[in-house]
């Protein structure tokens, strides 16, 4: 999909589905920093990728913690979009339930 320049984000929609992946970068100290573009080095929220990886089948790979992702999408500049706002409850619900679960 067209969008934010590839060495940022890359967007792909399959099905009316939507996906997004973030490319991230790592700096001396080890924090993950943004990959590319005018904020290339930026440090990412402390804590952005989750301690347990994701998983698809047998492939692994590290995914955003959800609750970094909920402040993400909170302190994004962008334009708000439905999806964002929908994401984030849902991200809420799932956490309660994990909390009460």
């Amino acid at each position: 999909m067209p969008g934010p320049p590839a060495d940022l984000r890359l967007d792909f929609v399959k099905d009316g589905l939507q996906s997004s992946f973030t490319l991230v970068d790592t700096d001396a100290a080890g924090r993950v920093t943004v990959a590319g573009g005018s904020w290339a080095g930026t440090p990412w929220p402390d804590g952005l990728l989750g301690a347990e990886p994701g998983r698809i089948g047998a492939l692994e790979a590290p995914i955003v913690d959800p609750r970094v992702q909920i402040e993400i999408k909170r302190m994004m500049p962008r334009p708000r979009r439905a999806k964002d706002a929908e994401d984030i409850a849902r991200l809420e619900t799932a956490l309660g339930r994990r909390a009460a679960g």
